[in-house]
């Protein structure tokens, strides 16, 4: 049981050190940590407009197929 604790500890520990290693490493090659965050947050945006892209032709093929009762939230659907 000590052993599977110090193994989860040490675990931790160096997965904790890999992203400060990635950082310095990319940093001494020439990117800085901002430009990398930056690249990031445009790549979560974009995969999170594709997605509200997918849903809204998803729930548009649904409702072509299915008979929907007219609701608050399918007018604020229309009004997007």
């Amino acid at each position: 049981m000590t052993r599977r604790l110090w193994l989860v500890l040490l675990s931790v520990a160096l997965l904790g050190g890999c992203s400060s290693l990635y950082y310095n490493t990319m940093e001494k090659l020439g990117f800085e940590k901002r430009d990398i965050l930056v690249d990031r947050v445009e790549n979560a945006r974009d995969s999170q407009n594709d997605a509200q892209e997918t849903f809204r032709s998803s729930l548009e093929r649904f409702q072509s197929v299915v008979d929907t009762p007219d609701t608050d939230l399918k007018e604020r659907y229309a009004e997007i």
